[in-house]
């Protein structure tokens, strides 16, 4: 009798099968963003776009004097140097240690010096996307016919921040800004979230990671820069106001708890470095106090450098800065209707609109505090996601995205002029100059900056030729350190030529004079915003 295939199976071995196929790179990558979701696909979108330009941007651009003044501390010999350099300037030390541990981990490159800021603006915008959707999932239903869903609002808030051309411009500088501005932004949306969790639980367990957030947040902000104490005195009067009119007594506890941390962690640098440097006459920054600059610094918020536009462009940029502050009013006006955010977004509003009018009214009668347009970047972020939910609903969405597409123009606009101060062509340029000399020709290099006289003169040129040269580059002039000329008069006129690297120096400097009175003839090749190189011949 013959046995059936079944029990054949039984006691056979089994026929060879063929291996399953595994999928290729390409088909995962595509299935796992298939399986996002096209909210999600779009907020990555931007992110991926936001690196990428960012990477062309830190890579395309020369380093401009203030951040050799962040390597000048970044990469002093030891700590005692590092001090000594600190306490004659009007800056904190973070954001110079933090850049000095990446130079000593990834070298001198001009990449690797503005890493940090790098990550710490890719770290806003994912954050202002989180803040969004948190936001607006408290928030009513969205009106009917609406375009655009709760799941969108994620991706306005980054998309705008990431287009912001000062968060750009600043997000790739050796500098502390980019990082003042996460810890601020962190900051804020940490005291949302305590005004918020005081609505839904009892109790301060709830409220423990904002609380940590908000301390540490505080903390680093004032040893990233000092503009962090108009920030957050600002802030934390209107947390105390909103919270004892809301009787939102276990967050104003939380609150001031992580605000004493934030204190007694600063206390140390305050009263030793904070306090060496108010003794010194050393100028802010920034100490633009005119009406009109509090307008430029609103239009610079996420239009910058608008005269890359040309005439016409600029008036198109400055129109979306309107824009954007429209839309972000909107979006306050929907959130304070809403019972659920009035309070938190209360908080949003002092950072987007309150610091930069007061501080600038502050710089008024204490110039001491200074006011500049990069000072407010900050207030970029809480911007964005107030801009977020005002950009709700069809027609709301279609007026958003004029300034949102005019902002990507003006980024586009920067990746094709990246030499805003081109020191390494400038560099380059004399370099050159030197090469071509006639041989029988005594030629002098200087390279002078019109800067606060603790930084040593002469630093683009240090780092740039030996880097460009080929062979040993020709040494420069030395300098008289805080007096802007040379040590040495008398080698130049034993020169034929003098090839100098001039930024920003006033006409009436004793180096200038001397140049003009001893060299009848001289040209002059510009390379950026008050950067050129001046050949003087006889």
């Amino acid at each position: 009798m013959t046995e059936s295939k079944e029990a054949q199976g039984a006691i056979l071995p089994d026929e060879p099968s063929t291996p399953p196929t595994r999928p290729s790179v390409r088909q995962s990558l595509r299935g796992y963003f298939r399986g996002l979701g096209a909210a999600r696909r779009g907020l990555l979108l931007v992110l991926f776009l936001a690196v990428a330009t960012r990477l062309g941007y830190a890579f395309s651009r020369s380093l401009v004097l203030d951040e050799f003044h962040s390597y000048y501390h970044a990469t002093a010999a030891n700590w005692d140097a590092f001090l000594e350099g600190l306490y004659r300037d009007n800056h904190p030390p973070l954001s110079f240690l933090v850049i000095g541990a990446a130079a000593s981990a990834f070298g001198r490159a001009e990449w690797a010096l503005r890493s940090p800021a790098f990550l710490f603006g890719l770290l806003e915008i994912a954050l202002v996307a989180s803040w969004a959707g948190s936001l607006v999932r408290r928030s009513e239903e969205e009106p009917r016919g609406s375009a655009w869903s709760r799941a969108h609002a994620p991706i306005w808030a980054a998309a705008m921040l990431a287009a912001s051309t000062l968060h750009f411009d600043y997000g790739t500088q050796a500098r502390m800004y980019a990082g003042l501005s996460l810890c601020v932004t962190i900051a804020t949306y940490a005291a949302m979230t305590m005004l918020v969790r005081d609505d839904e639980e009892t109790g301060g367990q709830p409220m423990l990671g904002a609380t940590l957030a908000f301390a540490f947040a505080a903390a680093a902000a004032f040893h990233m820069h000092y503009f962090a104490i108009q920030y957050f005195g600002v802030l934390t009067g209107a947390f105390v106001v909103v919270a004892l009119v809301t009787g939102k007594w276990v967050a104003l506890s939380m609150y001031s708890i992580a605000a004493f941390v934030a204190f007694v962690a600063s206390l140390p640098w305050a009263v030793t470095g904070f306090f060496h440097q108010l003794r010194h006459n050393l100028p802010p920054g920034g100490d633009d106090v005119r009406f009109q600059s509090l307008g430029e610094a609103f239009v610079q918020l996420f239009f910058h450098n608008i005269r890359f536009g040309g005439p016409i462009g600029r008036i198109a940029f400055i129109g979306g800065a309107g824009l954007v502050l429209l839309i972000a009013l909107r979006g306050l006006g929907l959130a304070l209707a809403s019972k659920k955010l009035r309070a938190p977004v209360l908080l949003m509003a002092t950072t987007a609109f309150a610091v930069p009018v007061l501080s600038w009214a502050v710089a008024l009668y204490v110039p001491r505090a200074g006011f500049t347009w990069h000072y407010v970047l900050p207030s970029a972020g809480a911007m964005a996601v107030l801009f977020a939910l005002g950009a709700r609903g069809r027609v709301a969405g279609a007026i958003a995205a004029v300034p949102l597409f005019l902002a990507t123009v003006l980024v586009a606009l920067h990746l094709a002029n990246p030499a805003t101060e081109d020191f390494r062509g400038a560099v380059a340029h004399a370099l050159e100059k030197v090469k071509t000399a006639p041989s029988e020709e005594v030629t002098r290099v200087i390279s002078v900056e019109w800067q606060p006289a603790l930084f040593p003169q002469g630093q683009p040129w240090d780092y740039y030729a030996p880097r460009l040269a080929s062979g040993t580059p020709p040494e420069r002039e030395p300098m008289l350190e805080g007096k802007f000329t040379v040590q040495s008069v008398e080698r130049l006129d034993d020169a034929d030529r003098v090839i100098v690297i001039c930024r920003s120096m006033p006409g009436n400097q004793h180096l200038m004079q001397v140049l003009r009175k001893r060299f009848p003839q001289h040209t002059s090749t510009p390379f950026g915003f008050g950067l050129d190189v001046l050949v003087y011949t006889r």
